[in-house]
């Protein structure tokens, strides 16, 4: 049996811990032993009431922890005691099994805290920003969305690129903090006035990449802003669950659309999943990156 945490109802009110029975290990799953989780955004809306992931499905918290291998069979690549990071789903718990693909060793500069908070929001960002758009040196990027975790990782690594950083936040505390970590400009996201600022700001030209997470006008007046051959990056779940109808003619300027959805990195593309954990953990390991 394992101890767990979920909601009764859908408020902070209704977290309440429990037993459930373990899982049953298939091939190249690990169990290990939970050390810290990270609360994601989900969590934090689902207990104001405010979200649920699958209306047919009760939504039990918690997507990624830092902990150690408790056991693994002997076809994988980590053994017991090892120390590492992973996504894993209903996560607040004294222990989880998890494909041993969504796993990464735990960088040895951080805490289990701050590891904790790395695989959604670092695998994210890196996904669409490097692996995606493939964002290099010189260019623009306008990240939606900058004050909260995605975007926080993002500014990380578009510095680390080597590209100008255009951010957008939602008051004036989130938007002083984006400007002390060194965004080169910091707009308001819940005003459109980011569009003609965007386009000023690049002297007419547009920017070459957008992260998005603003939904409805907000979104497709950011297609606007990209510059031909720019590369659009949605996060956003708005939209898609409500199906949005975007026009196609700015598209005609070779501009590029990806609809984003880590978590189906691990159950399609394990393959790649592994290879970006571990270039994520390098970065980490050397500096470059930090928590």
């Amino acid at each position: 049996m394992r101890a767990m945490l979920c909601y009764e109802t859908g408020s902070i009110d209704g977290l309440v811990p429990g037993e459930v029975p373990d899982p049953v290990p298939g091939p190249g799953q690990i169990a290990v032993d939970v050390h810290a989780a990270g609360v994601a955004y989900p969590d934090a809306l689902q207990s104001r009431g405010l979200y649920q992931y699958k209306p047919e499905m009760p939504y039990i918290p918690g997507a990624e922890i830092a902990g150690v291998v408790r056991s693994a069979p002997e076809e994988t690549q980590v053994r017991p005691g090892d120390r590492v990071i992973t996504f894993a789903p209903a996560c607040f718990a004294s222990h989880v099994t998890v494909d041993e693909s969504g796993c990464a060793p735990m960088p040895s500069t951080v805490s289990p805290e701050e590891a904790a908070t790395i695989p959604v929001t670092f695998l994210t960002a890196y996904y669409a920003l490097v692996h995606l758009a493939r964002l290099s040196e010189g260019e623009t990027v306008l990240i939606h969305g900058g004050a909260g975790g995605v975007g926080l990782a993002a500014l990380q690594i578009a510095k680390w690129r080597g590209a100008r950083i255009i951010t957008t936040a939602g008051s004036p505390e989130k938007r002083n903090v984006l400007k002390l970590l060194g965004a080169d400009v910091v707009l308001d996201s819940r005003s459109l006035s980011f569009v003609d600022a965007v386009m000023k700001e690049t002297d007419g030209e547009g920017v070459d990449v957008v992260l998005n997470s603003l939904f409805g006008e907000a979104m497709e007046r950011s297609i606007e802003v990209l510059k031909p051959f720019g590369r659009f990056l949605e996060l956003g779940k708005r939209d898609y669950y409500g199906n949005t109808r975007i026009g196609l003619r700015p598209f005609r300027q070779n501009l590029t659309y990806f609809g984003i959805d880590a978590d189906q990195l691990l159950t399609r593309q394990p393959q790649l999943a592994v290879e970006l954990f571990t270039k994520l953990v390098e970065l980490f390991e050397d500096r470059t990156l930090s928590p």
